[in-house]
């Protein structure tokens, strides 16, 4: 073989170990990235964020179950509110109170209902103030008969003690209707009170200090209250 010969085998055996070496690194980083992507597909099966079979009882239906409302509620409601302790006058609560009412009508007391006096009552007792000046009560009473069910307008038992009131320019025993002399609204509140005894007090007529004293000692002997609201503007 000449020299040329052999100088052309030796470099087509080169060119071979080349294309060998190539081709080997080219299959090792074939295999080094299916093994890194094999490795990180089995990472995400356990991260929680595959689905799992679902389990027995999965799948089913879930019935909803809506429960009634109960009829005894709203019968026990009733029931409570129709045995309240309660007064109501010849006004819608919080409602206008009739001009014949006050100072600037004939300034008569109005007509009460009382409902379902508690039991142990010995005595009522009746206050009207206006809610901006409760310190000056326009209408205290007391030592009413519990029994009584129904106050009629312009009148009193007999037996119930009346302390003193200022009508807008003088005092006098016994009602002072609201007297009003501006454009404003005013809010009064009549409370009618269970008391455990009967009152012996005696006060004194015409003295605004001892009707006040005997709204304290209503108070004071008060063990449940009652109230109805209203009020009263000019036109």
């Amino acid at each position: 073989m000449s020299a040329s010969h052999q100088h052309d085998d030796v470099t087509f055996n080169a060119v071979i170990r080349i294309q060998n070496q190539i081709e080997n690194k080219h299959n090792l980083r074939t295999f080094a990235f299916v093994l890194l992507s094999a490795i990180a597909l089995a990472a995400c099966s356990r991260d929680g964020r595959v689905l799992r079979d679902s389990g027995p009882g999965q799948g089913e239906s879930i019935a909803i179950v809506t429960t009634p409302p109960d009829p005894n509620l709203d019968t026990e409601s009733t029931a409570v509110a129709e045995n309240l302790f309660s007064v109501s006058g010849t006004w819608i609560d919080s409602g206008a109170l009739d001009p014949r009412h006050t100072c600037k009508g004939s300034n008569t007391s109005p007509a009460l209902t009382i409902a379902n006096v508690p039991a142990g009552a010995v005595s009522l007792a009746i206050s009207l103030t206006e809610i901006a000046n409760p310190d000056q009560p326009l209408w205290v009473v007391a030592d009413i008969n519990p029994t009584l069910s129904t106050i009629q307008e312009g009148g009193l038992p007999s037996s119930a003690i009346v302390g003193a009131a200022f009508n807008g320019d003088k005092i006098i025993d016994g009602y002072s209707g609201p007297c009003v002399t501006d454009s404003e609204i005013h809010e009064f509140v009549l409370v009618v009170y269970a008391l455990e005894q009967v009152l012996e007090f005696a006060p004194e007529p015409m003295s605004l200090a001892s009707s006040k004293l005997l709204l304290q000692a209503i108070q004071g002997s008060a063990f449940e209250s009652a109230e109805t609201r209203f009020f009263v503007q000019n036109p």
